[in-house]
């Protein structure tokens, strides 16, 4: 009956062991899931600055051919403007 009895305690011993890893279990797989929800959170965060960026430099780049355009059309009526004085300041002397 003693030797049942010790048997049983094992037995009842290995089921609370079982029970803390299966709680230990449900902790680690909440948090893997609570882990996969941020990384997919960050995935969306990345994605959205990702398409941010390239919208900005297509603007960039765009602004910058449309400045340069703006800055050769100044320089175009700016030496005009310098040869007409040129070509009235020659015609008075």
């Amino acid at each position: 009956m003693d030797d049942l009895s010790s048997r049983l305690d094992r037995i009842d011993t290995k089921l609370d062991k079982l029970t803390d890893a299966i709680s230990q279990l449900a902790r680690i797989e909440e948090r893997i899931s609570h882990q996969t929800q941020n990384m997919s959170q960050l995935d969306t965060r990345l994605t959205d600055m990702e398409d941010r960026i390239r919208h900005l430099e297509y603007q960039s780049s765009t602004r910058g051919v449309v400045l340069s355009h703006i800055e050769r059309f100044g320089w175009l009526l700016m030496s005009a403007a310098i040869g007409l004085a040129v070509y009235y300041l020659r015609g008075e002397s």
